[in-house]
């Protein structure tokens, strides 16, 4: 009786512990957003001037608690001399974000090809993938679907979901980690 009250506090009452790695191009917004994602669900966090953003050399962390879940957050430095590190980040790692800018259609090529190398990495092919099209509330940023269709693979997830965001103005970071939870609580329990 004991080992079965156990398992049902278990399911319903331990916090999941889950490793989101954040990766995109250099200045895509992926700190900004990791910010925003810490001012909606981190009581009293005081959120970073955009202004006083600078670019990632390395890493950049964050928790969020969510529920019974709580999220771990790697912002992974985007400069091309740092891309390779990447990887060694997936082995932990139980989603992922791909950050766009979307204003950058200049970028599209490298941004393509960056997704499809991430994409071809075995352990990333079973882990949620959102690709979060940032700064598209600015003139000129490409749509939402038309960075999936720059982006799309060949395997037609239905782990991978595409959404316009701002992560200036915190436009549709809720959807986003909403988005990773209901993912990942959909995954298999060996994650």
């Amino acid at each position: 009786m004991y080992t079965l009250s156990a398992g049902i506090w278990e399911k319903f009452f331990k916090k999941k512990d889950y490793y989101v790695v954040i990766v995109g191009l250099d200045n895509a917004g992926k700190t900004t957003f990791l910010e925003q994602t810490k001012s909606h669900f981190v009581k009293d966090y005081g959120v970073l001037n955009p202004s006083k953003i600078t670019a990632t050399v390395g890493l950049n962390t964050g928790n969020v608690e969510l529920n019974n879940t709580c999220l771990h957050f790697w912002d992974l430095g985007g400069q091309e001399s740092l891309r390779e590190l990447w990887a060694t980040y997936y082995d932990d790692a139980n989603a992922m974000i791909f950050v766009v800018d979307a204003t950058r259609s200049d970028l599209f090529p490298i941004v393509a090809s960056q997704f499809k190398e991430v994409m071809a990495n075995e352990i990333v092919q079973n882990i949620p993938v959102l690709v979060a099209v940032n700064k598209s509330e600015m003139e000129g940023a490409a749509a939402a679907a038309e960075v999936r269709m720059l982006l799309e693979d060949d395997n037609h997830r239905s782990d991978l979901a595409v959404l316009p965001v701002s992560a200036l103005e915190g436009t549709n970071i809720e959807r986003c980690v909403h988005w990773i939870v209901r993912s990942l609580a959909s995954q298999p329990l060996y994650l």
